[in-house]
């Protein structure tokens, strides 16, 4: 509030009126043109559900206008009274009334008020609800009711004589489950009851301009009478007290499909959240389309960076990581098989769209050893059945998507870098018979066979992805003019697992004490003849890596934790329990890219080494070593100051969408200053 660039321009006094907080409605008419109010509209009748916020009013049609179809609203009359005129709803033998009834807002009027100016003060009354009015035609359904009790009248005149006495059988109810009490209490019937429950209230309507409305508006201004005591609250306290923080209020209501997602609840959640929301439901979609469900003007930038928290691309799509979708401790409803197992499939099925548009169960089966349902289901969440071909990966290449975010495109190859050597590496400890060196020596004749006759990458065999044969992104680029063509024919991305697959000893570990690691300062000899300590570095290196590539910035406290919680989720005898030291972690922090930073901490806090990743290869780079050397002055920076620092050096301008997308990456803001993540508030 007391920024320099935010001067006050003028001041006003607010004061709250309570008099009609409990009673003030907002009526919005949305089929209603907004230069044809209905205040000059004749109303016949009001009448409210005060707990349900519930609305009709009646409303006469003028039946003189040069636009009314006399004879249709005959028809219409007739057809609701009958020949008769049983029940003369229209008295007047033709339709000369509507009715408007409310259908309830998706605002929540907590934050809203109605506000009124005189002289130079403003007055604000809480609104208590908001309702939304629609023609209503249920009278039209008295016409099919007066038919079937005709058809039942006429029915039970023909039946003569007593009925014969029939056996009656009596049954007795078990006690109802919760469960039951609460489907039922979230039946579409049960609130349908409790909603008729109600009764309605009948109301006196007053034109705008009547005697009763003036002094019902005069009820807007606060009483200015009352002595006013001195205000002494701080400025923000009393911001917060003005404008309250939005809370999620937990509603009960009716369940949906698993497929069905209410567009009006994802709009009221946060951008994470609604990417998260979208990708659960669609399981793989493009960025454009994406971008359509979310609300506009939202940051490309900042839907990407949530995109892949939850997602992982194949082939310039987004596909629904596996841990998102089967939470840990959740098991196939098919097989029973643990979410653990299913993950791990997934992301091979994944990997394979990754190399091949098309893929054969067969050949995934071969590798994955699942049941045929829990396979199908895989396969069905982000491909599609085709004859002769096999499993067609269910969305087109985003070349578009691809050729506009490369940084993105290149840390995501990364990414499975790490993830299909992690993948091959498990399926590869499940196979307790080895392959005999015939039997692999023909599976390699296969594959090259295959790969001449252009073949994608879904052909290799498994032996030839661990001995490290398949051509990497970088020597595909370097292949020229072919590039282009391979992309559009689904070779979206091509991972090669590293070499130290090879030597990596699938044994049982010895250093291991009950599965808990030993995170100490001491020393820790590695030995690089030693396959224990090979298969740990390997491991704790895609670890690290993958953690930094996706947080940006790591403290050493932050990583341990992360640590900690990695072992939790390993199997007792992991090989990263055999000891971790903290000089180890800080050690592969750097090797895998890192770099610690020299920062200015805050007096108060404790001080703890620092790490940061400053180098991924596009053109920010060197505004990221910039941003480096501001925060050895101070944790705390304006964008102004790195824009202004970029300018001096280079002698260009740093655009406000790079600065805002680097500081993003490493800080957070608090109002128009950023802060370096890691760095506790004092």
């Amino acid at each position: 509030m007391a920024d320099d660039d935010d001067p006050v321009v003028h001041e006003v006094d607010v004061l709250l009126s309570k008099s009609l907080a409990e009673n003030l409605y907002l009526f919005q008419y949305p089929v209603r043109p907004g230069f044809m109010p209905y205040d000059e509209v004749r109303h016949l009748s009001a009448r409210i559900k005060p707990k349900q916020q519930k609305v009709e009013m009646e409303l006469s049609v003028n039946t003189r206008s040069p636009n009314y179809a006399i004879s249709k609203g005959e028809q219409v009359a007739l057809n609701v009274d009958g020949p008769q005129g049983v029940g003369n709803y229209y008295q007047s033998g033709m339709m000369d009334k509507q009715v408007l009834a409310s259908e309830p807002s998706v605002i929540s009027t907590s934050r809203y008020a109605v506000g009124v100016l005189k002289d130079g003060e403003l007055h604000l009354t809480p609104l208590h609800g908001c309702v939304q009015l629609h023609p209503s035609f249920s009278y039209l359904d008295k016409a099919d009711n007066r038919e079937k009790d005709t058809a039942d009248a006429g029915e039970s005149s023909q039946d003569e004589g007593e009925e014969e006495a029939k056996p009656v059988m009596v049954r007795f109810g078990r006690p109802e489950s919760d469960e039951a009490k609460a489907r039922r209490l979230a039946s579409y019937e049960y609130l349908n009851k409790k909603q008729e429950e109600e009764n309605w209230v009948t109301c006196r309507y007053n034109q705008i301009q009547d005697e009763k409305a003036e002094q019902e508006r005069l009820l807007l201004y606060a009483n200015s009478g009352n002595e006013m005591t001195e205000f002494c609250t701080p400025p923000q306290e009393y911001l917060k007290q003005l404008m309250p923080e939005m809370k999620n209020v937990e509603e009960e209501k009716p369940a949906l499909p698993n497929n069905v997602l209410a567009m009006n609840q994802l709009k009221t959640m946060p951008l994470s959240d609604q990417v998260k929301a979208l990708l659960i439901n669609a399981k793989v979609i493009k960025f454009s389309q994406l971008m359509t469900f979310l609300p506009r003007g939202t940051d490309e930038d900042a839907a990407i960076r949530s995109l892949q928290q939850v997602a992982m691309m194949v082939q310039g799509c987004w596909v629904v990581k596996s841990e998102v979708l089967y939470p840990k401790d959740s098991f196939s409803a098919h097989s029973g098989v643990s979410a653990e197992v299913l993950s791990r499939v997934r992301d091979y099925v994944m990997w394979k769209f990754t190399q091949n548009r098309y893929v054969t169960r067969k050949e995934i089966s071969s590798v994955v050893r699942m049941q045929s349902e829990d396979l199908k289901d895989i396969l069905e969440q982000m491909s599609k059945m085709k004859v002769h071909h096999g499993w067609e990966f269910v969305c087109g290449f985003d070349e578009d998507f691809v050729d506009r975010n490369p940084e993105v495109v290149n840390r995501q190859n990364k990414l499975w870098e790490l993830k299909i050597q992690q993948i091959t590496k498990s399926f590869k400890a499940a196979k307790e018979t080895p392959v005999s060196p015939e039997k692999s020596k023909r599976r390699r004749t296969i594959s090259r066979s295959r790969t001449k006759s252009g073949s994608g990458m879904s052909d290799l065999s498994d032996t030839d992805i661990a001995d490290g044969k398949v051509k990497t992104e970088r020597q595909r680029r370097q292949s020229g003019a072919g590039d282009r063509q391979r992309r559009k024919s689904g070779h979206a991305m091509e991972v090669d697992p590293p070499a130290a697959e090879n030597h990596v000893s699938n044994g049982p570990t010895d250093n291991t004490t009950n599965g808990a690691a030993v995170l100490s300062p001491s020393t820790q000899t590695d030995n690089t003849n030693n396959t224990t300590s090979v298969e740990l570095r390997t491991e704790l290196t895609n670890f690290i890596q993958e953690k930094l590539y996706s947080r940006y910035v790591l403290t050493l406290s932050d990583l341990k934790k992360l640590y900690q919680m990695k072992l939790a989720q390993c199997a007792p005898g992991h090989v990263l329990a055999s000891g971790v030291t903290d000089h180890l972690l800080q050690k592969t922090v750097i090797e895998v890219g890192g770099s610690q930073l020299q920062v200015q901490w805050p007096p108060s806090s404790q001080e703890e080494p620092i790490f940061a990743l400053l180098k991924t290869g596009d053109k920010l780079d060197q505004a990221r070593a910039m941003l480096s050397e501001l925060l050895k002055k101070s944790h705390k920076i304006k964008s102004s100051a790195l824009r202004k620092r970029y300018e001096d050096e280079t002698g260009e301008v740093l655009n406000e969408s790079d600065c805002k997308r680097i500081l993003k990456d490493y800080c957070v803001t608090k109002g128009s200053v950023w802060h370096l993540k890691g760095i506790p508030e004092t």
